[in-house]
Parts: C-alpha cells; structure tokens; sequence
C-alpha cells in the first residue's frame, strides 16, 4: 500500500510502482539501443503529457499525481511503433488519462489496463500507424545510439518495412532470416516438421535479441524478461498471474503446432514475439484491474492465454495480447466474485458439517 502523501505533495509515493520503474528500464534502453534516441524522446513526451492530464483532474480533488502514471506512460510508449506521429501518442495517453483512468475517480479505481486501453483507442482510431508501417532495428554493434531513429538509411533514403514477424507467422510463413529492411520467408508448406523447427530456432534467436521491426520496447525478449524476472523474484508482480498466463499460452500453442495446425508457429516463438512477455510480466499483472484473488488470478491468466491464442492466429489481428487482457480486465470483478462465493460456500459447509 502506498504511503499517505505529505500535505501539499505533489506527487503520491508508491515504491511498489518504483520497482516497476526499476524493471521497465533495459526495455526502455533497447529501444533507444534499436531505434534511436526518438524512442527517448516518445517517453519523455508521455510521461509530461500524461503528468499534466492527471495533474489537472487530480487538482480539483485536492489529490497529490500517483506515481503509477509514469508506468501507463511508459508502458503506454514501450507498446507503440517507434516512428508514430506525435499526435498519435497524445491521443492515446489523453484517452488512457481521462477515459481509462480518471472517469472512475482516478487510481486504484478503473477497470481496465490504462495503456492497453490508450493503444487499443489509437489502434481503431489510426490503423495505418499503428500497423502499416514500421522501422527496422538497428544492427550495428553501437545500434541506433547514433542517430535520431532508423528510419532513413545513411544514404538519405527511407528504410521502413511493412511486417513484422509476427505477421509473417500470422500469414503462413516461416522466417529464414531476418534482414534490416527485410525478411526472407517460406510458406509453411515448404518442408517438412524438422525443417519449421530449424526456422522457429533462427526467429526465437531474433527474438531473443531484437533486431527486427516491431513495437519499439518489445522486440527483445531477453530485456524483458530482465525486468520481468527481477518482478517475479522480488514479487513486485503476482506470480501466479505470471505463470497462469504464460504456461497457459505456451502449453496451448504447442499443443496445436504438434497436431499440425497453421499458423500457430509452436511455444517458444509465440511466447518470445509480439511483446507476449511484456503484457505477461507488466500488464496482466496490474495490481488495479486483475483479480485479487489466487484462484482468481489462475483463472484470469487462462482466460487471457486462450484469448490470445485464438486472436492471434485466427482473426484478423495479428497481435491478440491487448485486446484479451481487455477481456480478462472486464471479468475480473466477476471471477472474484464467484471466487469468494465458492470460497464462503466451502467455509460455511465445513462449519455446518462439523456442527451436525
């Protein structure tokens, strides 16, 4: 629980929201690292932005900023292609701040994700932005840390690519190598099973690593899972919605990839791509919208991993993460509540029994 701020405070303490912080950093590291010092630039103006709407709502309640929206402003950046227009990103966190957040009387009170919320907001509102275009990752060994983004080559000319991974796999297609302005791929027609393992072992190396375009916090999985380990150790973030939502995603995906269907590409590369890991560690775990019981947060991360398992290969998007802990946000209360029934049920027959 966070501490009750000092008169006057302009700012609510909250360590908790702090280790968060602490976590998000080799993120936020390799998207400067990938992309360039634009992606600094992005956070920065999110986490202003969203300060002063949460300032402004906060005011009139006589109530000191949490620190918390930092994270959503973070997060909010972390999940957004690195060369989106600037008033993409203030659409977004104006609709993450006020709409998601501030409309149910500020912190500790909103149903859903903030930043999901904000993405999910700009990801119907701009489309084209959000999903037609997207910059390589650097791959020099000094990355992007020369330059303000990635987007034109050294040449002058534009360098931007038009898929990333996931929506290869999405598509049928295996990939070979991951080039910085292109892919090389094979439709999963071609070869045999070892031959699609080979290929999910190259991607799952480009996964772990990052250089490939994608949203520009979640293209490396191995910098998540840093801070996502470090929540995990120290149990900043609930392990078992950790645990309930990755084990439930994974062991799905490889159960469909053994039988064949296309195009779940099996565990590992579904687990390592599309920024999986992120929402798995930092955002189904948010302490506001999740269940607040155990049983609950297992059947939270199960209603979260099927849903992603299905949006993802089966509809029409190609990444089903933000939209299915949407969904597990909008049970949550209810999963508690049928939870605690259970649990009051059980207590009650127990005591009855040992009455008679």
């Amino acid at each position: 629980m966070a501490k009750s701020p000092p008169k006057n405070s302009v700012l609510r303490k909250q360590p908790v929201m702090r280790k968060v912080m602490l976590a998000l950093v080799p993120c936020a590291a390799g998207s400067v690292y990938y992309f360039g010092w634009r992606s600094l630039a992005m956070i920065v103006f999110c986490c202003a932005w969203g300060f002063l709407l949460e300032w402004l709502f906060c005011r009139k309640r006589n109530e000191p900023v949490s620190e918390a929206v930092f994270i959503t402003a973070v997060l909010f950046a972390l999940i957004m292609p690195p060369g989106v227009g600037w008033h993409v990103l203030a659409v977004g966190m104006g609709f993450a701040i006020i709409f998601s957040k501030e409309v149910f009387g500020g912190f500790g009170r909103n149903i859903f994700n903030p930043a999901l919320a904000g993405r999910c907001f700009v990801y119907i509102c701009f489309p084209v932005a959000l999903t037609g275009v997207w910059h390589p990752a650097a791959t020099e060994p000094w990355g992007a840390l020369d330059r303000w983004t990635t987007a034109v080559r050294d040449d002058g000319t534009a360098a931007v690519t038009s898929a990333t991974p996931m929506a290869h796999l999405k598509s049928g297609h295996l990939v070979r190598t991951w080039a910085p302005d292109a892919a090389e791929t094979i439709p999963f027609e071609v070869g045999d099973q070892d031959q699609v393992e080979i290929h999910n072992s190259a991607l799952i190396k480009a996964q772990l690593f990052g250089r490939m375009s994608g949203s520009m916090g979640v293209t490396s999985a191995l910098l998540i899972l840093i801070g996502g380990v470090y929540l995990f150790w120290t149990k900043t973030a609930s392990r078992t919605t950790i645990l309930s939502v990755i084990i439930t995603y994974a062991v799905l995906n490889q159960l469909l990839f053994w039988l064949g269907v296309r195009p779940v590409p099996g565990a590992w590369p579904a687990v390592f791509g599309g920024g999986f890991l992120l929402g798995a560690f930092f955002m189904a775990t948010d302490p506001v919208s999740s269940p607040k019981t155990e049983p609950g947060r297992i059947f939270f991360g199960i209603i979260i991993g099927t849903a992603t398992l299905v949006i993802r290969n089966f509809s029409i998007f190609n990444g089903g993460l933000m939209f299915s802990i949407l969904l597990g946000n909008m049970f949550a209360p209810i999963i508690d509540y049928g939870v605690k029934a259970w649990q009051d049920r059980k207590k009650n027959t127990g005591v009855a029994a040992e009455a008679g």
